[in-house]
């Protein structure tokens, strides 16, 4: 899961208080990037916001077609404002990536299908611990 210069883990964005997409949250050659699979469980005006965050036009047809789109690729410089609030109890972080709010859980939400990579609540807390050693 992780290299001396690369980071890779299942995520899910989350939007609101029940919205989220299952994706994978990188951290490879000074850059962060999140490829999300398909819509996941955002509602219709979630993937419009998440567009609209992103600024990458057509992002709504795709995620709605199932297809794994990258929301962002930023260099870590461009990636600010990194939480872990205590309330994800090490799962999850907030960060801002060039202006743009973004959450992230590192444990399933329950409105999904399951999805592989995270290994149930020690392998979500296991992934905030390595993302916190490297953006915290």
């Amino acid at each position: 899961m992780q290299h001396t210069d690369a980071l890779r883990t299942t995520a899910w964005l989350i939007m609101g208080s029940t919205g989220s997409t299952p994706g994978v949250l990188e951290l490879v050659d000074g850059r962060v990037r999140f490829t999300a699979a398909g819509r996941g469980a955002l509602t219709g005006g979630q993937l419009t916001e998440l567009e609209r965050r992103s600024g990458r036009v057509g992002l709504v047809a795709q995620l709605d077609r199932g297809s794994s789109v990258t929301v962002f690729d930023a260099p870590r410089q461009a990636v600010t404002e990194v939480k872990f609030p205590w309330y994800y109890f090490g799962g999850g972080m907030k960060l801002t990536v060039e202006k743009a709010p973004y959450r992230f859980s590192f444990l399933q939400p329950q409105n999904t299908q399951e999805w592989p990579g995270i290994d149930g609540i020690p392998g979500g807390r296991a992934a905030g611990k390595l993302w916190r050693a490297a953006l915290g």
